[in-house]
């Protein structure tokens, strides 16, 4: 291309963005002449250009520059920057474009922006922004996007970073405006990044739903933090206000920002600060609850114009509910004066989260009863205090005499108990990551803390996905439902480990406490106890948490053997076949290793119990394979026990064991309940006495410990699931329907969930509506095109013979199934629907004769109705102990 064509397209793409919107079409076919070439050219800018929200970069090397990087930028797909390797692109704007990226060393998929060159040329100008965006990174904060790496290979640079599903805030108002509540969380998100990154001096300059990023779990991102500054050309500090405005009218190359978002100072060429984000954070709210930006233009040179005289219009034009605070709030962010405005993004986030508590007691008080409303008013208030004291006095009246004084009770403090997520500690360099560093230190404080009265504290099981996935602090805490989350990083150097600790308090966003510590390295437990009685007692001073009398054991002093049971309880947690198989192995050479651990050894009873329960649909996985399997789970779990009678774990594996293989309820009962007395925060033991009493038919006892259950682990999918499964047992079909449906909305592959719901419905009669729920479950847990022939032909069946033909269906099906093995207590509950007694007496023989769990439930299976007139039935419940 030469600089004769470059000059030309210049010019007419200059000339373009001063027309009127629906001229520049006719404009560019007249400018153009018949060229196709320089039209596509001077039509991929334009486009570019608005894509990017009116960014403004029109230098004539600007523009060339962008014509070449964008004709050269599906050429990098394959190439390697640093230890990136690009795949696609999946974004442009003004500031570089974005590629997918997969980190060849951390082996995890990236974000890879990489820089113009137009933008690095100038050393001094790279530097500083080099040195802005590390200490952007250095804040580690919830709602700035996580920079891996700044580098640069061959004199290209990139800045790589984490990559986000969602969507951008931009796209997002491509669809309207949005509900007033949702506005003000994301606003409170953005001043909150904002709020931390002017702490540290650093102002982001270009503000704008281009750089906000919606995550799908509701968080908020900050992008491009610092990057505005790399091509930022002030005035010069000595020229006059009227040559600094004539410069930026007569050169908008001269500034760089997204026009709309433009604060009064940029628009003039002044020098941008901390209050310049706040303007541009008030044009986004503006945007975000009325749908449009509140100055507007036909060019951008009009919309600049509009920034630096006009006043927005008031809320109450676009509409008439507008709460007041938030008119109050916009209006101050979009002071054209500095001074005017917010003096800093606390200030401004504050504001919206008062605002936020009032729409909430707003709501609230909607959402009530209307004698509710009235009740809680001042009228009221004031009419019971008035019958209240007329009450009292009459009676007293005619008895009264003074009374002694008493001696002031001493006041008796109640802690009510704190959630907290303990997250895997996160090396600062990636290189020296170890998992008896981030898994070994959480466990330590895991440990610790639960071992204190006032702390509810998630298990490792469920912390040990946030090493893997990435720590966002707060969204493990939102995810996790606790109150706060502790987050921490080290550093491993000449033999020390330096660590840093933070309690974030989920509710406010805010970090409450930190704790720094440099201990040796070289004896690692050591090192882990210090840390976990350090942090406990900063934390109990903090909350007036008291020891509970349970003693916290890591159990081993051999540190390989306590590597391989973090490791294999990782590959226990997992929960497929292959990962079953692996966990056995792992422990296995754990308790090898050291022969008195403990925990390691109920570790592998669990693990074989798994064993089971993954294999058993396996048709080479033999029923006295399975008893082999279940007898090493059994002498695993009592050589835990004897060596530490006081592990929960343990107790809770042995109550599942009794109750649901040797069929002995009262010795279960007993094991449930010390495992609940040893660990009144183990969900597992909650979970585990919860079935126990399903099985007794004690409904209301299991559904409350179930539920205990879910306060300790509301993520949890299995004790949500759980739930609904104890409404089915206890005949709240309803109920149960709807809580097993809130578990397939909180993850749609959660396969027996379906069957669950089918189940449900079909005892209320629903057929229409549980022959959908197969369908669905059938096209989710049996995507194989042999198994959706079946899925198919039941379809035609329902549709020509109605329920009892799909059943009956389901019955051959069943029966046909010779290559992979099904629990004989379903086959049995089959038979029954269908009325086939015989054999479902058949089937639950071979249930019994097996030891299958599902026995333990007999007594109280909705489905088995139909039989349990028959003398064999009461004759089995004896047999199975349930009598």
């Amino acid at each position: 291309m030469t600089p004769a064509q470059l000059e030309t397209i210049e010019e007419i793409f200059h000339a373009a963005l001063d027309q009127k919107p629906d001229q520049v079409a006719r404009f560019v076919d007249t400018a153009c002449a018949g060229d196709e070439l320089l039209r596509r050219k001077v039509e991929a800018l334009l486009a570019s250009h608005q894509q990017s929200g009116s960014f403004i970069e029109t230098s004539t090397i600007g523009v060339a520059t962008r014509i070449i990087e964008s004709e050269q930028a599906d050429l990098l797909v394959g190439q390697t920057f640093g230890h990136y390797k690009i795949s696609k692109r999946i974004g442009s704007g003004g500031m570089g474009e974005v590629y997918l990226a997969t980190d060849m060393t951390a082996g995890r998929k990236a974000a890879l922006k990489l820089l113009p060159m137009r933008f690095t040329g100038d050393s001094n100008r790279l530097k500083r922004f080099q040195q802005e965006a590390r200490a952007v990174v250095a804040l580690n904060h919830p709602n700035i996007l996580t920079v891996y790496e700044i580098g640069e290979d061959h004199s290209t640079h990139y800045i790589a970073s984490e990559l986000i599903e969602g969507e951008t805030l931009r796209q997002r108002l491509a669809h309207g405006r949005m509900e007033l509540s949702e506005a003000v969380d994301v606003a409170i998100q953005v001043a909150s990044a904002l709020a931390a990154a002017h702490e540290a001096g650093i102002v982001h300059r270009d503000v704008n739903p281009g750089n906000i990023m919606l995550r799908r779990d509701g968080y908020v991102k900050v992008l491009d933090f610092g990057i505005a500054k790399l091509a930022e050309q002030e005035a010069p500090a000595t020229m006059p206000k009227e040559e600094a405005l004539l410069l930026v009218e007569t050169n908008l190359g001269s500034i760089l920002g997204t026009v709309p978002y433009m604060s009064p100072e940029q628009a003039c060429g002044v020098t941008a600060d901390k209050r310049t984000d706040i303007w541009s954070l008030g044009v986004v709210l503006h945007e975000m609850v009325t749908g449009g930006t509140p100055f507007i233009g036909d060019t951008p040179r009009e919309v600049m114009t509009s920034i630096r005289e006009k006043e927005p219009p008031p809320l109450t034009s676009y509409n008439g509910q507008t709460p007041p605070e938030l008119q109050q709030i916009i209006t101050k962010a979009l002071r054209k004066e500095q001074r005017e405005r917010y003096q800093s993004a606390g200030e401004m986030l504050q504001a919206l989260k008062n605002l936020r508590r009032k729409l909430e007691a707003k709501l609230e008080r909607a959402a009530a009863p209307l004698w509710l409303r009235w009740a809680r008013s001042p009228a009221a208030l004031l009419l019971v205090l008035l019958v209240s004291a007329l009450a009292l006095a009459l009676p007293l009246y005619r008895h009264w005499k003074p009374l002694p004084s008493l001696p002031p009770e001493k006041s008796v403090a109640l802690v009510p108990s704190k959630s907290i997520a303990v997250l895997p500690a996160k090396a600062i360099n990636s290189a020296n990551r170890d998992e008896i560093y981030d898994i070994g230190i959480a466990d330590s404080l895991i440990l610790k803390l639960g071992s204190m009265k006032g702390f509810i504290v998630r298990p490792l099981s469920l912390m040990r996905k946030y090493a893997d996935v990435g720590q966002e602090p707060l969204a493990a805490g939102r995810e996790q439902k606790t109150d706060y989350v502790l987050a921490s990083n080290y550093q491993l150097e000449g033999g020390k480990i330096r660590i840093s600790a933070q309690l974030w308090n989920v509710a406010s966003g805010q970090i409450e406490e930190t704790y720094k510590s440099e201990k040796d390295a070289a004896d690692v437990f050591a090192m882990q106890d210090a840390i976990a009685s350090e942090v406990g007692n900063v934390l109990s001073g903090r909350f007036g948490t008291t020891p509970s009398g349970r003693t916290a054991k890591r159990g081993t002093a051999n540190e390989e053997a306590y590597r391989l049971y973090l490791q294999g309880m990782y590959l226990y947690g997992k929960r497929t076949t292959a990962d079953a198989n692996k966990a056995v192995e792992v422990l296995e050479q754990s308790v090898r290793l050291d022969p008195k651990y403990a925990r390691a050894w109920a570790g592998l009873g669990l693990a074989y119990k798994n064993v089971v329960t993954f294999r058993a649909q396996e048709p080479k996985f033999t029923d006295s394979k399975a008893q082999e399997e279940y007898q090493k789970s059994l002498e695993a779990i009592h050589t835990a026990l004897a060596l530490d009678e006081n592990l929960a774990d343990a107790h809770c594996a042995l109550c599942v064991h009794k109750m649901s293989y040797e069929y002995d309820f009262d010795g279960a009962e007993q094991e449930c309940k010390r495992a609940v007395e040893l660990d009144p925060n183990s969900s597992q033991a909650h979970s585990a006495y919860s079935r126990y009493l399903n099985c007794r038919g004690r409904f209301d006892e299991g559904i409350a410990e179930i539920k205990i259950a879910i306060d300790l682990e509301p993520a949890s999918l299995v004790n949500q699931r759980d739930y609904g499964v104890s409404l089915y047992y206890a005949r709240r079909y309803p109920d149960a329907v709807t809580q097993l449906k809130r578990v397939i909305a909180m993850d749609e592959k959660f396969d027996t969930a379906y069957n669950w719901i089918v189940v449900a419905l079909e005892m209320q009669g629903k057929y229409p509506e549980a022959f959908e729920w197969w369908m669905k479950g059938r096209a989710r847990n049996f995507p194989d095109p042999d198994e959706q022939k079946i899925t198919e032909a039941g379809k035609v069946v329902y549709q020509t013979s109605g329920w009892q033909g799909l059943l009956l269906f389901q019955v051959r099906a069943f029966e046909g199934k010779t290559d992979m093995r099904r629990p004989e207590f379903q086959g049995a509950v089959l038979y029954a629907k269908v009325g086939n007694k015989d054999k479902a007496f058949e089937r639950l023989e071979k249930s019994y004769q097996e030891r299958e769990s599902w026995m333990s439930l007999l007594k109280v299976e909705p489905a088995l109705d139909s039989v349990r007139d028959d003398p064999r039935f009461d004759e089995l419940i004896k047999r199975v102990g349930l009598e």
